[in-house]
């Protein structure tokens, strides 16, 4: 009898103390954010001044979504509230080169995860496909040969989905990441990421240049200034953000996957611990990026800080941007 009722009061236990540690998974988290060096000498935020910088057409392709909760997006959001998380590539029309960052999805993407196990399919596959990356381009009247290449945020599966459209178009991969991914992540879930990628010729950059906007290094893609490109590390090894600047439009930073939606930053706050602690590279690092990008928008408030699944934010600047 003794053993039963100890039993019964050691299950209510474990029980209990299961429920508090799921709720404090939605509650917020504090984190550290101490001032950069840049904002304790109290001078002028200098501006860019792009009126001499190029024109540069910009438009967010989106190829699929999924509606979570926003406490799964952000840890600490209301759970009644919902967010609509997107699947998106991000058109760029410079000059000297129409190229994409990241690739959304193609039209076939649910045959990469026919041999997958039931629980990948319904982690990673439950979305909904709205428009693949070639029905954009052809409605847009644009050829598969006017792109140039396609440069990568990083190599997580829902980036590269859209390669299977660009037969033969070169992959721009961060050296840093290319290199990280070839000790797992080109090969995981039966090799997800590398039959996406196909036989495409890839074409690493290293971010080798001088601190822009207070991260430590960068890469101009052109060299004149208009697309910078900086390491948000921490998601993945190398995930790459791409600062365009331009003369007929505000300036931007794409984010790949630093944050999934404004809020990660504005706050900041990680996405729930279930999936921060499964998609993210080195916990550590991606929080310091996600202090970086608060920073980063309370300084420069005319830059618009751009995650590639932030369906809200992306909805926003279409509506300001160009055909």
């Amino acid at each position: 009898m003794k053993l039963r009722k100890l039993a019964t009061f050691g299950g209510i236990t474990l029980g209990v103390l299961g429920a508090g540690l799921a709720i404090h998974t939605f509650l917020p988290q504090r984190f550290a954010i101490e001032a950069p060096w840049y904002e304790a000498k109290k001078e002028p935020v200098p501006r860019l001044h792009t009126s001499s910088l190029p024109e540069i057409d910009v438009a967010f392709l989106r190829c699929g979504s999924i509606t979570l909760p926003e406490a799964i997006a952000v840890r600490g959001a209301s759970p009644l509230a919902s967010c609509v998380i997107t699947y998106s590539a991000v058109l760029v029309c410079h000059p000297q080169a129409t190229f994409l960052y990241d690739t959304g999805l193609c039209a076939n993407i649910s045959t990469y995860f026919a041999h997958q196990s039931l629980f990948i399919r319904k982690l990673l596959g439950s979305f909904e496909l709205e428009q693949s990356l070639n029905s954009h381009l052809t409605a847009m009247g644009i050829a598969r040969e006017e792109i140039a290449f396609a440069l990568l945020s990083h190599l997580h599966w829902d980036h590269v989905s859209g390669i299977p459209e660009l037969p033969g178009v070169p992959l721009r991969v961060n050296r840093v990441e290319y290199e990280a991914a070839k000790l797992g992540l080109l090969d995981a879930h039966n090799g997800l990421v590398r039959q996406l990628m196909g036989d495409n010729p890839i074409e690493l950059f290293d971010c080798t240049g001088p601190p822009y906007e207070g991260f430590h290094a960068s890469f101009d893609v052109f060299g004149d200034g208009s697309l910078v490109l900086v390491p948000l590390p921490g998601h993945t090894a190398g995930n790459t953000g791409l600062f365009i600047n331009r003369s007929n439009g505000p300036r931007l930073l794409l984010l790949g996957d630093a944050a999934w939606v404004s809020q990660n930053y504005t706050r900041p706050a990680t996405m729930h611990p279930f999936l921060w602690n499964m998609f993210t590279w080195d916990d550590a690092t991606a929080r310091q990026t996600l202090i970086e990008l608060y920073h980063l928008a309370r300084r420069h408030p005319e830059i618009a800080l751009v995650g590639m699944h932030d369906a809200e934010m992306q909805e926003r600047l279409m509506a300001t941007e160009r055909p």
